[in-house]
């Protein structure tokens, strides 16, 4: 059977059932005495009618559209109705007269009329609800899909009220005007434009006198409202001018821009943040617009204006966001670079190599104004440190001074901890010393500086401050944590055989020794991570294996292995796993580190390091260097895993098993080969037995049956792969040398629910063709109470109808919850509720 067909069944029989419900639940809807508590049913309901739109679905929308005709037509003669009700009638109106017989009906009928005019029902006081006037934009936008549409919109006036609700309060409302209103305008355009050429245009609205004043009236109400004295006109109306620049096409983009520039200049030039981001917004949309192309489009004096005569935190925001335009302008990225690095060059009396010198001098006085005092040089450095951080890795800032950034940054990191002298210009700036958000941002721009080859220059004095940062008993958690990842970035581009590198190494040994003693837990944790991730770069490196083992290192993380805090334990873990599988590191060690892993897992109360444990022991037997101790602890690993009460453990767990089957498969060099002899049936089959001994197939069935459905599925997955192999062997082995005790396994009555079925089916099938001996065994396998008791694998394995667990394993609770039926049988037990709720009243 095709999946499509079975999803086609699925839906009709899921559809029918619906249908069965639909007039019930139109009918409850309809009663305003009942209340319906919770709206998100209805929200729900409304996507299921989407879905069968965009499924084309006319088969079933006809079937429904009866009573959903009826229902909004008994909303209309309502005297009182629920707000969430109301609003989504409207929206179903819409979606409905989305198509266009259907708008045809529902118009003749008078539910188009009533639902969209509020002066129809002024009287219920509902308008002044926000979902109603959501729903009310909602239905709107769902209906304006084809010509009738368009002129119901016009005809009735509906632009006024639209327009009027860019100015709602509610962010979602004006957001849907913006996109009703970009539509609207790329729907007339069109026609208005080819009734003055006097030219027919293909799938448009026929000329009608409403379109022509549409633009007019949109673009008199943008820049009225950018000449408002009111900040809650305003930034909708530029909101407005960016969606309408950006989703709009020609000629309207550039009808819009000339009517707007010059209240936009004005408003550029008012001191107010709030109005930052929406013009950059604007400029943004502008830029990737034809009109920028424009001689007279102003668009680069705007820019100016918001770039350089704006306060410098509002500027460097300027700058930030117009750097991550795609395909900036040349022009802009050049400006924009200027604007970033400023406050880094300025703080640290750096030369200005800036690509507008003269544009910048009054904006520069600002700037060191602002740096001398703490409360604004804190936000402008850290700003400008991001920024420049986040292009410097996209390689986004125009001509990137990569010497002159590391420099400076290199200088700030030093006044931020009082080693360098303060001789600038602005002032002195003892406020910046042990500031940790900019020895943060500082740390971070300093490790993106590794992507350029300039940066070798300076990797010398890049080790001094990160190895200073480092020594600092004073340095913040977060800041250390930074210089770690610095710090591994940095060596990244070290060669290891060099005396610089084998200083650090040596150095940053003595000083994590200290560090995982820290007091702080942050500061032990972040340690371990930092070693176990620079174990991992430098796996294979004999130098680094050497200055490791001989610093006592290891030592010290089998001490973190005791540490109070899980997390750290399970740092301290991850980090011990990576440095046993390093070359020479002697089988007592690594055996010491089973036991305590194993000691751990036992008897610790935490998941953390429970999950940690698991997860080292899966990377150890994914090693090629797989320890004898390992190897003789497995079925312990197992058993611990498979009983521990946290979810994620028996996950790792099982994932530890699924390299385990690889690892005891993968010794026989037929395997995944899919045409197997005889001897190598057996040497698979050994393989087999060994899992088995180790109570592998035990563990996968215990977890099958788990009450957590990612461990029952993980299982279920594993048995699958486990099934592939068992039918691809041939019929030459004795399978039945695997078989497994089925009560050991801890069965759940679905399972043998499931395995009785399908064996009862199997023996019918037998005794149909005469293969009485198959019966008699399948009968000597159970048990006096029926279990199936010592059973061959394999069959097992066929029985159980994986397949179907597995699919259902696959599905979460959403297919249930969420279904039409579902949400059709919430809102009738919901109103049932408030049925009773008013019979008690009486």
């Amino acid at each position: 059977m095709k999946p499509s067909y079975v999803s086609y069944l699925h839906h009709q029989a899921m559809d029918s059932d619906c249908l069965n419900l639909l007039p019930s639940v139109c009918e409850v809807l309809a009663d305003s005495t009942l209340l319906l508590h919770d709206d998100t049913s209805l929200e729900k309901l409304l996507d299921y009618f989407k879905e069968l739109i965009v499924r084309n679905d006319e088969q079933y929308l006809m079937q429904y559209q009866p009573y959903l005709l009826q229902f909004l037509q008994s909303v209309t003669k309502l005297q009182t109705v629920d707000p969430s009700v109301f609003s989504f009638s409207l929206k179903l109106a819409g979606l409905l007269a989305g198509k266009e017989h259907s708008f045809t009906l529902l118009e003749e009928r008078g539910v188009l009329e009533y639902m969209f005019q509020p002066d129809s029902w002024h009287t219920l006081d509902l308008w002044k609800n926000s979902s109603v006037r959501y729903g009310w934009l909602q239905g709107l936008w769902s209906m304006l899909q084809h010509p009738q549409s368009i002129h119901f919109f016009c005809r009735n006036g509906f632009l006024k009220l639209v327009l009027h609700l860019q100015n709602d309060n509610g962010h979602f409302i004006t957001s849907l005007t913006g996109q009703i209103l970009a539509h609207i305008l790329n729907t007339v355009m069109p026609v208005v434009l080819s009734n003055s050429n006097n030219t027919e245009t293909p799938n448009c609205c026929p000329v009608n006198s409403e379109f022509a004043s549409v633009t007019e009236e949109v673009m008199t109400h943008v820049a009225a409202s950018l000449a408002s004295q009111e900040q809650a006109v305003i930034v909708p109306a530029l909101r407005l001018l960016a969606t309408i620049l950006t989703q709009c096409t020609e000629p309207l983009r550039r009808m819009f821009w000339k009517h707007v520039v010059g209240p936009l200049e004005l408003l550029a030039n008012v001191q107010d943040d709030s109005f930052t981001l929406p013009i950059i917004a604007v400029l943004q949309a502008v830029a990737r617009s034809p009109v920028l192309i424009q001689p007279d489009c102003r668009v680069e004096t705007l820019m100016d204006i918001m770039l350089f005569s704006r306060s410098a935190a509002e500027s460097v925001q300027c700058a930030a966001v117009i750097l991550q335009m795609e395909d900036c302008p040349e022009v802009f990225r050049r400006k924009a670079t200027d604007v970033i690095l400023l406050p880094l060059l300025c703080a640290t009396a750096s030369p200005l190599q800036l690509h507008e010198p003269d544009k910048l001098n009054g904006h520069i006085s600002r700037l060191e104004k602002q740096l001398s005092q703490k409360a604004f040089s804190v936000c402008l450095l850290t700003q400008s440190l991001s920024s420049i951080a986040e292009h410097v890795c996209k390689k986004s800032l125009a001509d990137i001074p990569v010497q002159l950034i590391a420099s400076a940054v290199i200088k700030l990191l030093k006044i931020c901890t009082g080693q360098c002298p303060f001789t600038l210009e602005a002032g002195t700036f003892p406020h910046l010393i042990g500031c940790y958000k900019v020895q943060q941002c500082s740390i971070d721009l300093l490790g993106g500086l590794t992507v350029y080859a300039e940066s070798m220059d300076l990797i010398e004095e890049a080790f001094v401050v990160l190895l200073q940062y480092l020594q600092c008993p004073d340095s913040h958690a977060t800041v250390l944590k930074k210089t770690h990842q610095a710090t591994l970035k940095w060596l990244s581009i070290c060669s290891p055989s060099s005396d610089l590198w084998k200083m650090v190494i040596h150095e940053l040994f003595q000083l994590m020794k200290k560090h995982v003693c820290d007091a702080r837990w942050e500061v032990r944790d972040s340690t371990l991570e930092f070693i176990t991730q620079l174990t991992a770069d430098l796996k294979g490196n004999s130098k680094y294996t050497e200055t490791l083992h001989s610093s006592g290192m290891i030592s010290a993380l089998f001490t973190s292995l005791s540490d109070l805090e899980g997390y750290v334990q399970a740092s301290a873990m991850a980090a011990l796993g990576e440095a046993v599988t390093t070359f020479d590191v002697g089988s007592n060690v690594q055996e010491k580190a089973v036991t305590h892993l194993l000691s751990i897992l036992s008897q610790d109360t935490q998941s953390f390091p429970h999950r940690a444990a698991v997860k080292v022991f899966t990377a150890w037997l994914k090693s090629p260097h797989c320890c004898t101790a390992l190897e003789q602890s497995i079925s312990s690993v197992l058993l611990l895993g498979g009983n521990d009460f946290d979810w994620e453990v028996k996950v790792h767990t099982l994932e530890l098993a699924d390299v385990l089957m690889d690892r005891s498969l993968n010794h026989c060099p037929c395997h995944f080969q899919k045409i197997y002899t005889s001897a190598e049936n057996k040497c698979i089959m050994q393989g087999l037995t060994k899992l088995k001994e180790l109570g592998v197939f035990e563990f996968l069935f215990k977890c099958l049956s788990d009450c957590d459905r990612p461990v029952s599925q993980k299982a279920c997955s594993l048995l699958l792969k486990l099934r592939t192999l068992m039918r691809e062997i041939t019929t030459t082995t004795d399978h039945k040398v695997l078989t497994l005790e089925i009560c050991e396994c801890s069965w759940n009555e679905e399972m043998l629910h499931r395995y009785h079925k399908n064996r009862d089916a199997l023996e019918i099938n037998w005794v149909k063709n005469g293969d009485n001996a198959s019966c008699r065994d399948m009968d000597g396998a159970d048990s006096l109470n029926g279990s199936p008791k010592e059973t061959d694998l394999c069959q097992i394995l066929e029985l159980l109808d994986l397949e179907k667990m597995h699919h259902s394993l696959s599905l979460s609770s959403d297919h249930v919850i969420n279904s039409p039926q579902s949400l059709m049988e919430d809102i009738l037990f919901m109103t049932k509720e408030s049925e009773e709720n008013l019979a008690d009243c009486y």
